[in-house]
């Protein structure tokens, strides 16, 4: 229609110009129906969208909701865009429409585009040509000038277009960043060549599925969660083509999978499972008459060494035993079979013999962790599983545990005291020959049998008297000593305690005055101190050497060759120092004071030690290193009470004060500088271990807490599954066997952090955890009905495990203080003798010569004094947050003590006093000045005071109890120990009475037997003798194995034993006759020798001391004591010696008294338990809430099952 402007002669502007602009506004119209279109699609493409997403994850992704989903997105988005895109854009307009489309968003054309539209269109002939031409040129010109072809629609085409974009990338973001199961839905709706199935992301897999399964066998059904989670899960189990289906749970283990068991399949089921929803498809287990275990019966034989009965597991399956264990199976069939076997780890088998009635037996020996199954012969001669495969568990045996509970360290003696040693031991299976090992300046090692173990007593204790007046020990020498018992899962190897170590002190120190009371000026004894950091130093490296030939068997040849450097190591260093301090003591002092020439002489002595003691362990030889390092101890030590004879000499024997001389001064001031070094570095190597290793048991506490917890649900999983004996579901024990490695690591950790750092305490957990891992194991096992008994032990001993790392962090706030103490001490001290100097120094003339040595040498210890007081600030912060969550008192003070050093600012008066020395200040300034330091320093004593006496204030009562009760438990083990060790000695007495009286006149001891028949003189025991230790020397056995004095008829060398019993008073047949012993039919009761009843009344004494506190602590706790007095009375009649006397009437005394221990105990036990909030003595009858839906629907499935 505008052709014909178009043709239009002189040729000014060509007419197909206003068709462009026509066609262009055309366009842009038809873009902006387009955007709209689009924009409307696309919103209600992505609502649907959403609305079926939600909609599938409401129905789980069924495959239906699926191919509704995408049908109706599909019909939608179709139905969307054809209304939306499709209808408007098939609308057609015509030009003038156009124009007049323009002109109305355009008013400025003032219809000029309508009338040349009008004018030029077909049919417009009687129009003037030139008229048509004019109007078209007016209309191109005001088209082009207004430019409102270009700007038609701008606004709505930028508005749609900015829309559509963002509502698509909102959609996008959204879908990316949301949940999971929106971009689920995208691929199911989208990817429509998937199937249904595919396209689900939620689904259960199943086994084993559609199976065929022998008649009347339990078939277990697992199932694994795909693509989401749940709390619980049950498989729907229909048993009759017509009936229903039952829902019975699964449990669910550590990965997350469920796991159950159908019982007596005896004809053919469907089933399926469902979870949050989501259902499996639909299997079906088919039935087969083929032969099937029904019941299984398990007989454990236990190794010979632990003397364990045989057990007998009526109805088993899993096996969890120790290594070596035979495992005998009598299998009950349902059906008649000719044979079978026991396949083992798919490699071993072992046959399976018919027995008359039926059944079929065989055995195997449990070596390592594993998996068995049977497997019987069919009707048609085919071997084919009957069983499900069950798993093999081997337990750990661990070694047993040794150590002392008295004195439990070193210890200052005199040479005549009497030292009273309780070790303890532990086995799973019973204690053997737990011995006394002991040395007089490792020299040959003497051995006390203090129990022989032929009673099994799983927890020993038994005490040792030393009299060392028996010895003949001088000051300096050293006795070292440790406890030893028989590993009786690896012959041959001992377990062995740390070693411990008895120092000989001379009786003059008793009354010596301690450095801490010392004058202001002076030496005053504060030498005594650091001198002995020598012989400290060579005791610990005695220690870690022994260490390391105790456990060299548990570690690898590279950690035993890393130990024995780092040991030789610190020989060396300690040998240099010795060096340093030998050469120091030569050119300054020993010239002008011949009188310390002797320890100039004894220090090459420990040096020449200390360098064989290097080679031996340079040679991975730590057990020939042992020796000289005793040599080198010994010799430090007798150095050291030279170096304090002679300072006490020349105090006058005074208890200090200042008054030495100048060489005494001299001498103290030569140790004590070389000393200080040493000393500082092992004070801040050992603070840096020890804060290791509290926050190794504080990260271990926090794990063994959330253990517990899990175990506590496991429990009631196990008092479950005892409910769904009779039912047709169970689980299995996958998750407490996760639970038991998670356990066995923490005992790991534990038992390596206790043998870094030599605490038995920690030992002790590792056994506990250890102990608790087993009863998971057996647990897990089950088989017998006891799995929830098990599971309840392992929750038991877990928590004692979490009570006992518990009262160690309450131990380290006591340690804390202590040591805060210990270090204030040193402090004041050192300020006493610093401050001391300054006001002397104060009173010199600054010209005088020398001055500016000794006020350097001041500023010098008062900047140490600095330090120290920082880093003792720095600790009881530390100590103070360590201590607030069980200490809260004692926390409080510890943080009242450190503010006490910042108030007070004594850093800054320490180095104000510094300058005051350097300045040669008035000698009245320097005296105000060390007394304000003195006073704060005395301030944090008092703090500390308080913080000391606060330590236990925040104690509850049941804590309290728990302490009482743990007393009344180790005197009951110890009554126990007692009896069966007099039990003992008084049968070893009987054989070796009668052994003694073949070889009596003249005739020696044989070994360990025999001495109690000799008499006089020839009672020297094979072993030797140290000394003059006379009876003591070695008691070898006790009783007469190994005893090196003469305890025969006669009195003990001479004279009567220490507690007043004459020796003659047995008479001569003393070991051989029966006295007034009680003769038992078939036996006949020995005699106790004096040693025996010596070491035998001296532990009665502690027993009787130990009972006292604990009636204290009931008295404390308002308890009545009666039960208690009753049980002192008895123990009382052990201090009696004519009781020895008669064995008989001691068994009986020493059995009522443990009896009567044991009952107090369950008391106090029970009273106890009554204070706690939560008790469990086999598991809280009280089930999680997460478990109590699967006993609801537990019981429902057996109100709906058919009677």
């Amino acid at each position: 229609m505008l052709e014909h402007a178009e043709g239009a002669p002189r040729g000014s502007t060509p007419p197909s110009t206003l068709a462009d602009i026509v066609g262009e506004v055309r366009s842009r119209w038809r873009l902006k129906l387009a955007l709209r279109g689009a924009l409307r699609s696309i919103a209600v493409a992505v609502a649907l969208f959403f609305v079926a997403a939600y909609a599938l994850e409401w129905a789980r992704f069924s495959p239906a909701s699926i191919i509704a989903a995408r049908a109706l997105l599909v019909a939608a988005v179709l139905g969307s865009v054809f209304f939306f895109l499709v209808r408007p854009l098939r609308r057609r307009v015509t030009d003038e429409q156009v124009a007049l489309y323009l002109e109305e968003h355009e008013p400025s054309l003032e219809a000029r585009l309508v009338s040349a539209v009008e004018a030029s269109r077909d049919g417009a002939e009687a129009l003037s040509p030139a008229l048509v031409r004019r109007l078209v040129e007016q209309a191109l010109d005001a088209c082009a000038s207004s430019g409102a072809a270009r700007r038609v629609e701008a606004p709505s085409l930028r508005r749609f277009g900015l829309l559509l974009a963002g509502i698509s990338a909102a959609a996008i973001v959204f879908v990316l960043v949301g949940p999971a199961f929106l971009r689920s839905a995208l691929s199911a709706i989208l990817l429509i060549q998937r199937s249904v199935e595919a396209a689900a992301p939620y689904r259960i897999e199943v086994t084993p599925g559609n199976a065929t399964v022998p008649k009347g066998a339990d078939q277990s059904v697992g199932a694994t969660l795909i693509g989401f989670t749940a709390e619980d899960a049950v498989v729907m189990v229909r048993r009759a083509a017509d009936g229903a289906f039952e829902p019975l749970p699964l449990v669910a283990d550590e990965q997350g999978a469920y796991e159950g068991m159908l019982f007596d399949v005896s004809a053919p089921i469907d089933y399926y499972v469902e979870a949050e929803g989501v259902r499996s498809p639909l299997f079906a287990l088919k039935v087969v008459e083929a032969p099937y275990v029904q019941r299984m019966e398990i007989e454990y034989h236990f190794p010979a060494y632990t003397g364990l009965e045989p057990q007998k597991i009526e109805d088993g399956g899993d096996i969890a035993v120790l290594a070596g264990t035979e495992v005998r199976v009598r299998v009950v069939p349902t059906m008649a079979t000719r044979g079978g076997r026991l396949a083992l780890n798919e490699k071993e088998s072992a046959d399976l013999t018919p027995q008359p009635d039926g059944s079929l037996t065989g055995s195997f020996k449990v070596a390592r962790d594993g998996f068995y199954r049977v497997e019987l012969d069919s009707p048609a001669g085919e071997r084919a599983a009957a069983s499900p495969e069950y798993t093999i568990d081997v337990l750990a045996d661990m070694p047993p545990t040794v150590s002392f509970a008295k004195p439990g360290r070193d210890t200052s003696v005199s040479a005549i005291e009497e030292v009273f040693v309780e070790a303890q031991a532990e086995d799973d299976f019973g204690v053997r020959d737990l011995d006394l090992v002991y040395s007089v300046n490792g020299g040959p090692e003497k051995t006390v049998k203090l129990f022989g173990g032929r009673s099994r007593l799983p927890e020993v204790t038994a005490g040792h008297t030393f009299f060392l007046e028996e010895f003949g020990v001088q000051p300096g020498d050293s006795v070292s000593y440790y406890a030893q018992a028989l590993d009786s899962a690896a012959p041959g190897q001992r377990a062995m305690s740390d070693l411990y170590f008895l120092r000989i002190r001379p009786f003059r120190r008793d009354f010596r005055q301690a450095p801490s009371m010392g004058g202001g000026g002076g030496m005053g004894g504060a030498g005594g101190a650091q001198v002995e950091a020598l012989s400290e130093q060579q005791r610990q490296i005695i220690s870690a050497t022994f260490n390391v030939q105790r456990d060299r068997r548990k570690v690898t040849s590279a950690k035993l060759r890393e130990s024995t450097t780092v040991v030789a190591l610190s020989q060396s260093r300690l040998r240099e120092q010795v060096e340093g301090l030998l050469t120091r003591l030569n050119s300054e002092l020993v010239q002008r004071d011949p009188a310390f020439e002797k320890i100039s002489q004894l220090l090459p002595q420990a040096v020449q030690a200390m360098k064989e003691a290097e080679g031996k362990l340079a040679e991975v030889s730590p057990d020939g290193a042992l020796p000289p390092e005793h040599r080198a101890l010994q010799v430090l030590q007798k150095a050291e009470e030279e170096y304090e004879y002679q300072i006490s000499v020349q105090q006058g024997g005074g208890g200090g004060g200042g008054g030495g001389s100048a060489q005494q001064q001299e001498l103290a001031d030569i140790f004590e500088q070389e000393l200080e070094k040493m000393a500082s570095r092992y004070e801040t190597a050992s603070q840096a271990q020890q804060q290791s290793g509290d926050r190794q048991v504080d990260e271990l506490l926090e794990k063994l807490k959330e253990l517990a917890r899990r175990q506590e649900q496991e429990a009631a999983r196990q008092r479950l599954r005892a409910l769904e004996q009779g039912g047709s579901a169970s689980g299995g024990g996958a998750q407490q066997r996760a639970l038991a490695e998670q356990a066995e690591e923490a005992a790991r950790r534990l038992e390596r952090l206790a043998r870094e750092e030599n605490r038995p305490d920690l030992q002790e957990a590792a056994r506990q955890m250890q102990q608790a891992a087993d009863a998971m194991r057996r647990a897990a096992a089950g088989g017998d009905g006891s799995a929830g008994g098990q599971a309840a032990s392992a929750l038991e001993r877990l928590r004692e495990t979490e009570r006992r790392l518990q009262q160690m962090q309450a131990d380290r706030a006591e340690r804390d203080v202590n040591d805060a103490i210990r270090q204030a001490e040193e402090i004041a001290r050192r300020q006493r003798e610093v401050g001391a100097d300054a006001r002397e120094l104060a009173g010199v003339s600054p010209t005088t010569a020398g001055r500016r040595d000794r006020a350097r040498q001041i500023s010098e210890q008062k900047t140490d004094l600095e330090q120290r007081l920082n880093t003792l600030e720095q600790q009881l912060d530390r100590a103070a947050r360590d201590a607030a969550a069980n200490e809260r008192a004692a926390s409080r003070k510890m943080a009242e003590a450190a503010g006490s050093i910042r108030d007070n600012r004594l850093a800054d008066k320490l180095r104000y006093s510094q300058n005051l020395v350097n300045r040669a200040a008035a000698q009245q300034t320097v005296e105000a000045a060390e007394n304000d330091i003195a006073g704060g320093i005395e301030e944090l004593r008092k703090r500390l005071g308080e913080a000391a006496s606060a330590l236990g204030e925040g104690e509850n009562a049941g804590n309290r109890m728990e302490t009482a009760l743990e007393r009344a438990r180790r005197l009951a083990r110890a009554a126990e120990s007692l009896q069966e060790r007099t039990r003992e000695r008084a049968q070893q007495g009987a054989r070796g009475g009668q052994q003694g009286q073949q070889g009596q006149q003249g005739q020696q001891g044989q070994g360990q037997q025999g001495e109690q028949g000799q008499q006089g003189e020839q009672g020297r025991q094979a072993q030797g003798s140290q000394g003059s230790q006379g009876s003591q020397g070695s008691e070898g056995s006790q009783g007469g194995q190994g005893a090196e004095g003469s305890q025969a008829g006669g009195a003990q060398g001479g004279r009567g034993n220490a507690n007043g019993v004459a020796g003659g008073a047995y008479g001569p047949d003393f070991g051989g006759g029966y006295g007034s012993g009680y003769t038992g039919p078939g036996f006949e009761w020995g005699r106790l020798t004096p040693e025996d009843i010596r070491q035998l009344r001296g532990e009665a004494r502690e027993w009787m001391r130990e009972a006292q506190a604990l009636r204290g602590d009931l008295v404390a706790e308002n308890i009545d004591p009666r039960e208690l007095d009753e049980i002192l009375r008895s123990l009382k009649r052990l201090e009696d010696p004519r009781l020895y006397q008669d064995v008989s009437e001691l068994q009986r005394l020493q059995s009522s008294i443990a009896e009567g221990l044991k009952r107090f105990e369950f008391g106090l036990r029970r009273q106890v338990d009554a204070t706690q909030a939560n008790v469990v003595l086999s598991g809280s009858d009280e089930v999680p809430e997460e478990f109590r839906k699967l006993v609801q629907e537990y019981y429902r499935s057996l109100a709906r099952t058919p009677r």
